[in-house]
């Protein structure tokens, strides 16, 4: 399939795609506009660590810009914690916002089992029939999504590989490395503290070395006013990146020797990975109250000048990317090499955007939906105001100084706010190449150093893509639970035989919660999934 927004003619359709909004079914209500009314939408999201920007109804704001076309605004929920809880609460008290937007996978399926939300397909056909989104979705999403809910009842975020690429093809081949290499769990080391200790990058590749380097920066602060922080970790999000990097570093996968699936975490590989940590945690690396800082706290860390080293997401940090680098993965002794996951049949996105059925204003939010993911919308929203946050240069996207810091200032201008609706394989169809020594570079090194790594091994997460049953569901909520519960008693544990004690705990927990159940279960999908993919190779050979 072609690319269907071509560069020379971007331009073009803004202007058509600004005429059909009077035209189309899902147009401004004529009666809304003449008296000025606005629809009020809520929205709850999951991701705490999203700063969305207040809801302001000015023409000169870019929410307002998003009013002006709709005659919606936003009441937005990002609960500081407890996220998953909370949905929960909203599903069994039917108090539900509008959209529903969680990155959780357990809670999408408690979610989809509820029947409180809305199939799309049916959605759209009934409230904005000319929706983009019933026009040009990826059909292999869609049934992606239809395998894995039983029905397409959600609109996914950050889709970047499978049929998205053909549709949006990216604009230069600078962007290659991303669709293949790309991962946010990383390892990221100040420059300029280096050099102040005498290491080079190439000498911090093995776990021997890390730890050398931490000792260094300890010894370093007896002379030191300003202390080096030796490490700083995700803070309260530290399961999602920090933990998912040490754990791929060492070789800890879903998938064991003789091809079946068992938990990450009770893999042997898991556990080297924990004793690791908690080694730097023992020798004063990293303080357990670090365990808890929100990723505000964290970004002014790292702004600060005095962190040697970060590990969890690098691609949420407020910070020049050329002041810093990353060493790939940490090599471990035991000769595993390390491992990271890539969709590679489908992506099935980051964020999931649900739609509740009990939805006040259903054609009102069909019809900002709808303008959101329009070409027209995502250069509103994504980009700002040409001429001031942008440039067309070719047919493509060229950000300003302005349009740069308004981007990393998300939460207070909006532009490139709206992560539930952000198409990375979009976007890097309109953007133009960056520049050599840019920051946009700086970050893309950064991002594909672990899987560029000539040690490193990728393995078919889209084979992971899989639907617990109502009954399991709850099974896996107790053993979620359980290991955010009892993982950092074993990280932070004081000495080698605490450590090992609350292993042990850790271990004996989950498989009382039912953790080789679920395994079991997981394992019959995913045996299932493989013997497809075997058929379609086979069918395309």
């Amino acid at each position: 399939m072609g690319r269907i927004w071509g560069k020379g003619i971007i331009c073009a359709m803004l202007c058509v795609f600004g005429a059909m909004s009077c035209l189309c079914g899902c147009g401004v209500a004529a009666g809304q506009e003449e008296s000025g009314g606005t629809t009020r939408i809520s929205l709850f999201c999951d991701v705490d660590f999203w700063t969305p920007p207040p809801w302001e109804t000015g023409e000169d704001t870019i929410t307002g810009k998003i009013t002006k076309e709709t005659g919606v605004a936003l009441d937005i929920t990002v609960p500081p914690q407890d996220a998953d809880n909370q949905v929960r609460l909203m599903l069994a008290n039917d108090n539900l916002t509008d959209l529903v937007c969680v990155t959780n996978e357990t809670t999408i399926s408690q979610i989809v089992s509820s029947g409180k939300f809305w199939g799309l397909q049916e959605f759209f056909e009934e409230y904005c029939k000319d929706a983009q989104i019933l026009k040009n979705f990826p059909q292999d999403v869609k049934q992606g999504l239809i395998k894995r809910d039983g029905g397409w009842y959600s609109y996914p975020s950050h889709l970047a590989v499978g049929e998205v690429t053909e549709i949006w093809k990216a604009s230069s081949e600078c962007y290659e490395d991303m669709v293949e290499y790309a991962w946010n769990s990383g390892i990221i080391w100040n420059k300029s503290l280096l050099e102040e200790l005498g290491i080079d990058e190439q000498e911090l590749r093995t776990q021997e070395q890390v730890m050398q380097a931490f000792e260094k920066a300890m010894q370093k602060n007896e002379e030191r006013g300003n202390p080096i922080i030796p490490l700083i970790l995700d803070g309260q999000n530290y399961w999602d990146h920090s933990l998912t990097f040490f754990l791929g570093t060492f070789g800890a996968e879903p998938v064991d020797e003789a091809g079946n699936y068992i938990d990450t975490i009770r893999q042997p590989e898991a556990k080297e990975a924990l004793a690791y940590l908690n080694q730097i945690v023992q020798k004063g690396y990293f303080q357990a109250e670090r365990l808890s800082l929100s990723n505000a706290q964290i970004r002014q860390l790292i702004t600060g000048g005095n962190v040697l080293c970060f590990v969890g997401n690098t691609a949420n940090l407020d910070m020049d990317s050329r002041d810093w680098v990353s060493t790939g993965p940490i090599l471990p002794s035991s000769g595993k090499h390390p491992v990271y996951g890539r969709e590679e049949q489908v992506s099935l996105g980051w964020i999931n955007t649900f739609i509740s059925k009990s939805c006040e204003h259903p054609k009102e939010l069909a019809r900002w939906m709808d303008y959101m993911i329009s070409l027209e919308g995502r250069f509103v929203w994504k980009f700002g105001e040409e001429g001031v946050h942008y440039e067309m240069e070719d047919g493509l996207v060229k950000l300003t100084e302005t349009g740069k810091q308004a981007k990393r200032d998300y939460g207070n201008t909006g532009v490139d706010a709206w992560w539930m609706f952000h198409n990375t394989a979009w976007e890097r169809s309109v953007i133009a190449p960056y520049e050599a020594g840019s920051i946009e570079e700086a970050e893309t090194q950064i991002r594909v150093a672990y899987g560029k790594a000539e040690e490193s091994r990728k393995y078919n997460s889209s084979l992971l893509q899989m639907s617990l049953g109502e009954g399991k569901q709850g099974l896996e909520e107790e053993v979620q639970k359980y290991k955010e519960k009892q993982l950092p008693k074993v990280i932070l544990a004081e000495d080698n035989e605490q450590f090992e004690q609350q292993y042990q705990i850790l271990m004996d927990g989950l498989e009382a919660c039912g953790i080789c159940e679920l395994d079991a279960e997981k394992n019959i999908q995913y045996q299932k999934n493989c013997r497809e993919q075997k058929d379609r190779i086979a069918k395309v050979n």
